[in-house]
């Protein structure tokens, strides 16, 4: 069966050192590939109108379908790093977890969503400080059954003075990626 990949684009430059390390990513990978950016796509951010408190189904209907559908073998979330963790729109798209999370805290009725791997891309100019990220995307990632992220993280950091087309060791880094990514089984590591 082929794979379906979902890719959450955090970055806004469309030809910036993130989406250059997507495209690397999306040269390994095997079967189908979604890619969401979160500045273009029409996702709103979540406005805790509660109408999940009671449904576990949110009532904005937009582009956050394609994550609720639960409909992939694979997360990954590519992203700059700024002041010390992904950007708003990014984080946006986090926030529309809040039905999941109403479903298992508040209705507690877990989802039973399929297991998945997970996987992030962070680029960063200076030292960029990728770990307070982690945060963030360990509770997106959680939410939605998807394991191995913390082990499977390519950075390619310093990217003020050293763009991700010259980091050698990143653009490898994302071929292994693809590699895990394209095995069979999912665990939760």
């Amino acid at each position: 069966m082929a794979k379906r990949t979902l890719i959450l684009n955090g970055s806004p430059r469309p030809k910036g050192n993130t989406v250059f390390l997507i495209e690397e990513l999306k040269k390994h990978l095997e079967g189908e590939v979604v890619e969401l950016s979160a500045f273009r796509s029409k996702i709103a951010p979540c406005v805790d109108c509660r109408g999940c408190w009671t449904t576990a189904k949110c009532v904005v209907k937009d582009e956050m379908q394609v994550i609720y559908s639960d409909d992939f073998d694979n997360i990954v979330v590519a992203s700059p790093i700024y002041f010390s963790t992904v950007p708003g729109p990014l984080l946006g798209v986090f926030s529309r977890m809040q039905p999941w999370h109403a479903a298992t805290f508040f209705l507690k009725q877990p989802l039973v969503q399929r297991p998945k791997k997970s996987a992030v891309i962070l680029t960063a100019g200076s030292k960029g400080n990728s770990a307070n990220s982690y945060h963030h995307l360990r509770a997106f990632f959680r939410m939605n059954n998807a394991f191995g992220f913390e082990d499977h993280v390519v950075c390619s950091p310093n990217t003020d003075t050293v763009p991700s087309w010259e980091d050698q060791e990143a653009i490898a880094a994302v071929a292994e990626l693809a590699k895990w990514l394209n095995e069979e089984e999912v665990s939760h590591e």
